[in-house]
């Protein structure tokens, strides 16, 4: 039993180095991601921008998500029933494409001037790398 002891013991070393080091990785990604952020401004038209180089290219996006506590959500849908159902999802989560379209057909609708007091909105920004294949570059063909 004690050798079975030292190997769990061994092991658990092992995995919290492991979490430590991908926090210490993921802290260190989101600074890099900031400092990149901070350099390049958004495209005026469309949310995503592809840096080519050559030996991947990176897709840098941009979405902006809106979010609400449940408490607030819940007084949203109390009062606007049938208006509710089209600005959330069944978590809560509010469908920023229909909110906006509904300020724009709808803009002294009482449910959005409510709403508005308790959402928030942020952008969202993300980078994705693409492998380039030896195939892709080579246009001898």
């Amino acid at each position: 039993m004690n050798v079975q002891t030292v190997n769990t013991t061994a092991l658990l070393l092992q995995l919290k180095q492991i979490r430590d080091l991908e926090n210490r990785l993921r802290d260190k990604k989101k600074e890099l991601e900031t400092q990149i952020f901070s350099t390049i401004s958004r495209p005026d038209r469309g949310q995503s921008l592809q840096v080519e180089l050559s030996d991947f290219t990176a897709k840098l996006s941009w979405s902006t998500e809106a979010k609400i506590s449940q408490p607030d959500a819940r007084i949203i849908v109390s009062k606007y029933p049938e208006v509710a159902t089209q600005i959330f999802s069944t978590t809560y989560k509010p469908k920023i494409s229909i909110i906006s379209r509904l300020r724009m057909l709808q803009p002294d609708l009482p449910a959005l001037n409510e709403l508005s007091e308790y959402l928030t909105v942020e952008e969202k920004q993300s980078i994705v790398f693409v492998e380039v294949s030896a195939n892709a570059t080579d246009n001898s063909k």
